[in-house]
């Protein structure tokens, strides 16, 4: 059928752009496990959730505690972080930590907020020839948590911040409960973090479609070639479909291995590669058939990739359903109710039953259904055998079902008489 048809190309073209996304996954962490790009990305949402973009106190106090210093080795150094986030951070290491939990976050904020720095005091520094440096001292006296004691807090030490404004904003949602507060910095720390993901996967976007690009160009990843092979070669498309069954029947999602899905893209039997090797400009040269329609199908293919192979994979699952359920004229046969089903002139044999015991068919009975070897027959109805005693009564097949036998029962004629009747 032309609809099935039209289906099964549909599945093989995503199952290509699953495994190309796989392999431009596969090479995207790669480069992330080396630039850290996420670790970058949410130094720069606590930057905008503190209001200091170019860096400050606030963020150094932060990174520094005891509940996100320990999630990273080193320390913060604030001296390099005074300016803006920009493209060259994203192509340098980092070693801040690429996540931090909620409860952390709100844990700090709070103690932040409760033992600021106060004073400063003077100390000597032997590393700089004996330099005299003003040091600041935090309040490292005990606070109680409660929230009268975070409402003076804020307004000594925060106040003119913007984060002393949002957590005041917070307190005066939370009534009299401390856990209520945290719970509130919390999801306002989510929120923020909802748009720094955001911003990193547009940004990978970007990146899986640079490399989608490149790799559709090695590899002549032509998605109007492929999607023409596949309608005109029947064959061809349904070993492509057999090999997306197998992987959409995994319950996991397929790992992101280079080289696995490489051999894999590689074996399918698609119009891939360049067997006479690379030529943008062979001669004679033709505008459309050379340049502009594979610059069509590399785009195609690119943008794809671009859409992640989760996205992929689900959609591939999505229509092995539809397939599935809609199948095929020519490997599904209608088939009509059995209570409309005329009778057969030629029944089939039907199942074999053991042959009976007692009145029925035996291998010698006159009339009787032909028995087996192995003491079974076919379900022919026998004639009758009238000289064969009868069958013990059945006690037990009343209709009260009762096997109890009645020892006082009142004759007939001890009835009272009934009322009533047709005239």
């Amino acid at each position: 059928m032309l609809g099935s048809s039209i289906l099964e190309v549909a599945i093989g073209l995503i199952f290509v752009y699953l495994l190309t996304s796989l392999i431009c996954s596969a090479i995207n962490e790669i480069i992330e496990s080396f630039l850290k790009n996420r670790a970058t990305d949410l130094e720069r949402g606590i930057r905008e959730l503190f209001n200091q973009n170019h860096g400050g106190g606030m963020v150094a106090k932060f990174y520094n505690h005891p509940l996100i210093n320990g999630l990273f080795p080193g320390t913060y150094d604030p001296k390099e972080k005074q300016r803006r986030i920009g493209l060259s951070d994203l192509l340098k290491g980092t070693n801040l930590p690429s996540y931090i939990p909620a409860r952390n976050f709100a844990y700090a904020v709070m103690d932040i907020a409760l033992h600021a720095p106060t004073d400063t005091a003077v100390v000597k520094d032997d590393s700089d020839g004996g330099a005299v440096r003003a040091n600041p001292v935090s309040n490292a006296s005990a606070l109680p948590v409660s929230m009268d004691a975070l409402r003076s807090a804020i307004k000594r030490n925060l106040s003119n911040t913007q984060v002393g404004r949002a957590l005041s904003t917070l307190i005066e949602q939370s009534g009299d409960d401390v856990n209520v507060l945290r719970e509130n910095i919390e999801a306002w720390f989510n929120s923020s973090m909802d748009r720094v993901s955001g911003a990193y996967k547009r940004r990978t976007g970007w990146i899986l479609f640079v490399l989608g690009f490149a790799l559709t160009v090695l590899l002549n990843v032509n998605t109007v070639t492929i999607a023409r092979r596949l309608s005109n070669d029947a064959t061809l498309r349904s070993m492509v479909v057999a090999q997306a069954e197998i992987s959409a029947s995994h319950p996991e999602a397929p790992k992101a291995n280079f080289k696995e899905n490489r051999e894999a893209l590689e074996g399918l039997g698609l119009p891939l590669g360049w067997p006479d090797g690379i030529k943008f400009f062979p001669r004679p040269f033709n505008l459309w058939d050379h340049l502009l329609l594979p610059l069509l199908g590399w785009l195609l293919t690119a943008g794809a990739i671009s859409l992640g192979a989760p996205f992929w994979f689900d959609m591939l699952n999505k229509f092995m359903v539809i397939r599935a359920t809609v199948k095929p004229h020519e490997k599904s046969m209608e088939e009509g109710s059995e209570d409309r089903q005329p009778p057969s002139t030629n029944p089939a044999p039907g199942p074999l039953i053991p042959a009976s015991a007692g009145g029925g068919a035996s291998s010698a009975g006159a009339g009787g259904a032909q028995s087996s070897g192995l003491g079974f027959g076919f379900t022919d109805t026998p004639e009758p055998d009238h000289t064969s005693a009868p069958d013990p009564p059945d006690n037990a097949s009343e209709i009260d079902g009762c096997d109890v036998p009645i020892e006082d029962a009142t004759p007939d004629e001890d009835l009272p008489p009934t009322e009533g009747g047709v005239d």
